[in-house]
């Protein structure tokens, strides 16, 4: 059953609301928006990226059942986008570490807000993605295909995915998870850059 549109829009409304603090903090720490970005830095934040995608985005799919909701998991994965833009820079992706204390997708709820973070993302990627072409000189076939996510779809995937996460039957109890695990997505995937980081800030 559908749950009332107050019910779904309040469910979204939780998610914003639990991951405002957490979604300024990755921005601010992550500084891809910086004018004095660097390619280094730039380069270093896309191995870490690769090495948080990769493992949780196979956690997300390995739980299955995601074409009821008319998701294909296939098609939004990034991790094979973060692996193209690596090898144009020239980067070797084999061996990168990989983020092992990754937030836990043992639940649909744990996983709608997992995937809440990553598909919201790839809003954010657009704004950046024109940002990286103006500081570095980056673009879709030259080592910014990650930021440039759906392109001229980014807007539509997005609705398809509100859709999906709108009409998951959850309980109150459910939701709350789901926002907890948005929130320790966000929260993992800053703690999880930073580690990684130093260097390239040089």
């Amino acid at each position: 059953m559908t749950a009332p549109r107050e019910t779904r829009r309040s469910r979204l409304d939780q998610l914003r609301t639990a991951t405002q603090s957490e979604h300024q903090a990755i921005e601010s720490a992550l500084g891809l928006g910086r004018a004095d970005l660097t390619a280094a830095r730039y380069r270093g934040l896309l191995l870490r990226f690769y090495g948080f995608y990769l493992p949780l985005e196979d956690d997300i799919r390995a739980l299955g059942g995601w074409e009821a909701y008319g998701l294909d998991l296939a098609a939004r994965s990034k991790t094979g986008l973060l692996r193209t833009d690596l090898l144009a820079l020239a980067v070797d992706p084999s061996g990168v570490p990989l983020c092992l204390e990754r937030p836990r997708c043992r639940t649909r709820a744990e996983a709608f807000g997992a995937l809440y973070v990553l598909e919201g993302a790839t809003l954010g990627g657009q704004i950046l993605s024109r940002h990286l072409q103006q500081t570095l000189g980056l673009g879709p076939v030259n080592g910014a295909r990650f930021f440039h996510g759906y392109g001229s779809r980014t807007g539509e995937m997005w609705q398809s995915f509100r859709k999906a996460l709108l009409a998951c039957p959850m309980s109150a109890g459910e939701e709350e998870v789901m926002a907890l695990a948005a929130v320790e997505t966000f929260r993992t995937l800053r703690e999880w850059c930073g580690q990684g980081a130093e260097g390239e800030r040089k």
